[in-house]
């Protein structure tokens, strides 16, 4: 709609530039931590874990250095930067987790768990990534025979090639998300800068979001003057984002918070957020702006 803020599906080339320095620094890095933890911690679950660790710093480093230092608009660019980053740091992973096959060792503990001690070697595994061909004849070779097993079972064949593929989803699918939050966030085209983001609240939980945007969408922002800010830190609440420019265009986010007690007896917030960059008008934006600035001359 209209009064919704649209990415210009603008970007700078300098972004490019981003992308390929941590093409050669920070993806290899993180291949080579993600190989070392996945190689000598022997516990399924946790190699899980970091799997998605793995796929959210590839996405986090190109969302913050290349989506939003390189001025990407454009959806689609951002996500090939997430694309093409999450394979690149897994192929860098793939390299040096088959140099540590490679030259395994000894290995140690029992029946049901154990480790092989290794380390790679810098020039085998530089030979093994300007060699694909080399690297994914090694892989399909180790796939045959199995490095780890479960239950004193063997993990090769179909059931590794599944295992391998879920990997390769899941890090390269957590590293596009990651890559795209920056990207569909307000950005000045006439300061060639992202709009100033500024968090609001805590205000009153809103009981009707429909309505909220409903209201908003036709340009009636009364109900959200009015609202008041929510004194009780552990009370359901809302929270806005506003985003601001220097040419007085403004857009809004808005969350609803739900408090809840977990399993551990700790209060946490599970977080909806409802409606995002929605364009509002000038005085509504000074509205919100003054009743925090009343809140803090209240408690100062």
């Amino acid at each position: 709609m209209k009064n919704y803020y649209k990415p210009s599906g603008k970007f700078s080339p300098i972004s490019l530039m981003y992308f390929l320095l941590l093409s050669v620094t920070a993806f290899p890095l993180l291949g080579l931590i993600y190989a070392y933890c996945i190689w000598y911690i022997p516990f399924v679950f946790i190699n899980i874990l970091f799997t998605a660790i793995f796929g959210f710093l590839i996405g986090y480093l190109i969302n913050s250095a290349v989506i939003e230092k390189g001025k990407v608009r454009n959806v689609t660019v951002a996500f090939v930067f997430g694309l093409v980053g999450g394979f690149l740091a897994l192929y860098f992973h793939w390299a040096v987790w088959t140099d540590l096959v490679i030259n395994a060792g000894e290995s140690y503990g029992n029946s049901r768990i154990g480790v092989s001690v290794s380390n790679i070697k810098i020039v085998q595994v530089f030979s093994l990534i300007i060699q694909p061909e080399t690297l994914f004849d090694l892989i399909n070779e180790i796939n045959v025979y199995g490095t780890w097993g479960v239950r004193s079972n063997t993990v090769n064949g179909t059931f590794l090639l599944t295992i391998w593929i879920i990997e390769f989803l899941i890090i390269v699918g957590i590293a596009i998300l990651s890559s795209l939050m920056k990207v569909k966030e307000p950005f000045c085209e006439k300061e060639n800068i992202w709009f100033k983001k500024l968090k609001l609240g805590p205000f009153e939980y809103l009981e009707d979001p429909s309505k909220i945007v409903k209201e908003l969408e036709n340009g009636d922002s009364q109900q959200i003057m009015n609202i008041q800010l929510n004194e009780d830190p552990i009370a359901n609440h809302s929270i806005f984002t506003l985003f601001m420019s220097n040419y007085r265009d403004s857009y809004l986010s808005i969350e609803n918070k739900e408090s809840k007690i977990n399993k551990k007896g700790k209060l946490e917030f599970d977080s909806d957020i409802f409606l995002e960059y929605i364009f509002i008008n000038e005085p509504l934006k000074e509205s919100l702006l003054k009743k925090m600035s009343d809140s803090k001359t209240t408690n100062n």
